[in-house]
């Protein structure tokens, strides 16, 4: 099954470290979604081109977080296989993946 939602990337920055949690918020009713966290805007970046998301998206969503705490990109398609394998899965988890 493929769900549309909306990916939230927030930046979070405590002294010099500065984290960036991704979420997917699908247009369904459901429990609160995992989120995956990385380190470097790199990696954030990489993430979100292996979702297959429009170059631009990307390049727009990693400028409004650097220049602000948080981006929102609607209209994002994934599928259970792809939520499953990325962590974006709504089951709660102790264990947070962290890049």
């Amino acid at each position: 099954m493929t769900y549309e939602g909306t990916l939230g990337v927030h930046r979070t920055t405590c002294g010099k470290a500065t984290v960036f949690d991704v979420f997917f918020a699908p247009n369904a009713v459901g429990d609160a979604c995992n989120s995956r966290r990385f380190r470097e805007i790199g990696a954030l970046g990489d993430f979100l081109e292996s979702l297959e998301l429009n170059g631009e998206t990307v390049v727009r969503a990693l400028e409004v977080v650097c220049n602000g705490r948080s981006a929102a990109i609607a209209h994002v398609k994934l599928s259970d296989e792809v939520i499953q394998i990325e962590g974006l899965d709504s089951m709660w988890t102790s264990n947070r993946r962290l890049n």
